[in-house]
Protein backbone atom coordinates (compact mmCIF):
# COMPACT_ATOMS: atom_id res chain seq x y z
CA UNK A 1 0.00 0.00 0.00
CA UNK A 2 1.29 3.58 -0.98
CA UNK A 3 1.25 6.47 1.48
CA UNK A 4 -1.73 8.76 0.64
CA UNK A 5 -4.06 11.16 2.54
CA UNK A 6 -5.16 9.00 5.56
CA UNK A 7 -3.06 6.27 5.97
CA UNK A 8 -1.30 5.43 9.11
CA UNK A 9 2.51 5.21 8.69
CA UNK A 10 5.23 4.04 10.84
CA UNK A 11 8.82 4.82 9.89
CA UNK A 12 12.45 5.10 11.25
CA UNK A 13 14.17 8.57 10.31
CA UNK A 14 17.80 10.50 11.55
CA UNK A 15 17.67 13.76 11.79
CA UNK A 16 20.41 16.38 11.26
CA UNK A 17 21.11 19.69 11.35
CA UNK A 18 23.19 22.02 8.84
CA UNK A 19 26.21 21.54 10.40
CA UNK A 20 25.44 17.51 10.17
CA UNK A 21 25.27 17.03 13.37
CA UNK A 22 22.61 14.08 14.12
CA UNK A 23 19.74 16.16 16.54
CA UNK A 24 17.35 12.91 16.73
CA UNK A 25 17.06 9.23 15.34
CA UNK A 26 14.66 6.63 15.97
CA UNK A 27 16.61 3.88 14.50
CA UNK A 28 17.62 1.44 17.40
CA UNK A 29 14.15 2.35 19.08
CA UNK A 30 10.46 2.55 18.81
CA UNK A 31 9.62 3.95 14.98
CA UNK A 32 7.37 7.04 14.52
CA UNK A 33 3.93 6.75 13.71
CA UNK A 34 1.44 9.40 12.13
CA UNK A 35 -1.63 9.32 10.16
CA UNK A 36 -0.33 11.36 6.30
CA UNK A 37 -2.15 14.57 5.93
CA UNK A 38 -3.14 15.35 9.38
CA UNK A 39 0.43 18.10 9.93
CA UNK A 40 1.38 15.62 12.63
CA UNK A 41 4.88 15.61 11.16
CA UNK A 42 6.79 18.14 9.32
CA UNK A 43 5.15 19.50 6.14
CA UNK A 44 8.22 18.93 4.05
CA UNK A 45 8.77 14.94 5.35
CA UNK A 46 4.99 14.63 4.92
CA UNK A 47 5.40 15.67 0.87
CA UNK A 48 8.35 14.09 0.28
CA UNK A 49 7.05 10.76 1.44
CA UNK A 50 3.56 11.00 -0.16
CA UNK A 51 3.23 7.76 -2.88
CA UNK A 52 5.74 6.16 -1.25
CA UNK A 53 5.26 2.18 0.07
CA UNK A 54 7.15 -0.04 2.93
CA UNK A 55 10.38 -0.68 1.98
CA UNK A 56 11.32 2.48 1.26
CA UNK A 57 14.71 4.31 1.93
CA UNK A 58 15.83 7.53 1.05
CA UNK A 59 17.65 10.77 2.11
CA UNK A 60 16.14 14.42 1.93
CA UNK A 61 17.07 17.88 2.71
CA UNK A 62 14.00 20.14 3.58
CA UNK A 63 14.62 23.98 3.63
CA UNK A 64 13.16 25.84 6.22
CA UNK A 65 10.14 26.75 4.75
CA UNK A 66 8.84 23.54 4.64
CA UNK A 67 10.34 22.29 8.10
CA UNK A 68 10.20 24.37 11.48
CA UNK A 69 9.79 27.96 9.28
CA UNK A 70 11.95 30.80 9.26
CA UNK A 71 12.77 32.81 12.47
CA UNK A 72 10.01 34.82 13.41
CA UNK A 73 11.11 38.09 15.09
CA UNK A 74 7.89 39.18 17.21
CA UNK A 75 9.08 35.98 19.00
CA UNK A 76 12.08 37.08 20.78
CA UNK A 77 11.13 39.45 23.54
CA UNK A 78 12.52 40.02 26.79
CA UNK A 79 11.33 40.14 30.15
CA UNK A 80 12.85 41.36 33.22
CA UNK A 81 14.50 38.58 36.14
CA UNK A 82 12.13 39.77 38.53
CA UNK A 83 9.25 38.22 36.32
CA UNK A 84 10.70 34.65 36.74
CA UNK A 85 9.96 32.38 39.66
CA UNK A 86 12.57 31.65 42.02
CA UNK A 87 12.83 28.27 41.13
CA UNK A 88 13.49 28.78 37.70
CA UNK A 89 16.95 28.85 36.42
CA UNK A 90 17.75 32.21 34.80
CA UNK A 91 20.37 30.89 32.23
CA UNK A 92 21.15 31.13 28.13
CA UNK A 93 19.56 27.72 27.15
CA UNK A 94 17.07 27.05 29.70
CA UNK A 95 13.70 26.77 28.11
CA UNK A 96 10.74 28.09 30.01
CA UNK A 97 6.73 27.66 29.94
CA UNK A 98 4.64 30.57 30.04
CA UNK A 99 0.59 31.01 28.71
CA UNK A 100 -0.59 33.10 25.83
CA UNK A 101 -3.79 35.06 26.43
CA UNK A 102 -5.74 32.19 25.36
CA UNK A 103 -4.33 29.62 28.10
CA UNK A 104 -1.86 28.03 25.50
CA UNK A 105 1.38 27.09 26.51
CA UNK A 106 4.30 28.96 24.77
CA UNK A 107 7.93 27.85 25.22
CA UNK A 108 10.67 30.04 25.19
CA UNK A 109 14.50 29.83 25.27
CA UNK A 110 16.66 31.78 26.99
CA UNK A 111 19.00 33.20 24.44
CA UNK A 112 20.84 36.09 26.72
CA UNK A 113 20.98 37.26 29.97
CA UNK A 114 21.77 40.91 31.00
CA UNK A 115 21.39 42.52 34.19
CA UNK A 116 18.12 43.81 33.55
CA UNK A 117 16.62 41.49 31.01
CA UNK A 118 16.14 38.18 29.67
CA UNK A 119 16.11 37.94 26.27
CA UNK A 120 13.49 34.49 24.78
CA UNK A 121 13.08 32.99 22.17
CA UNK A 122 9.94 31.45 21.18
CA UNK A 123 11.10 29.98 17.40
CA UNK A 124 11.83 26.07 17.50
CA UNK A 125 15.25 25.60 17.77
CA UNK A 126 15.70 24.77 14.53
CA UNK A 127 14.09 27.35 12.88
CA UNK A 128 15.67 28.87 9.61
CA UNK A 129 17.99 25.48 8.83
CA UNK A 130 17.55 23.68 6.31
CA UNK A 131 17.24 19.60 8.13
CA UNK A 132 18.59 16.91 6.00
CA UNK A 133 16.82 13.24 6.57
CA UNK A 134 17.44 9.90 6.44
CA UNK A 135 13.86 8.01 6.41
CA UNK A 136 12.94 4.24 6.21
CA UNK A 137 9.13 3.32 5.47
CA UNK A 138 8.26 0.35 7.77
CA UNK A 139 4.40 -0.27 7.50
CA UNK A 140 1.51 1.36 5.55
CA UNK A 141 -1.77 1.28 6.26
Amino acid sequence: MRIKKGSRVTFHYELRDESGKVVDSTFGSEPVIYIQGEGEIIEGLEAFMEGEEPGFEAKVSIPPEKAYGVTNEDLIVFAGPENFEDNVEVEVGVTVETEDPEGETIVFRIIEVTEDRVYLDGNHPLANQTLDYKVEVLEVH
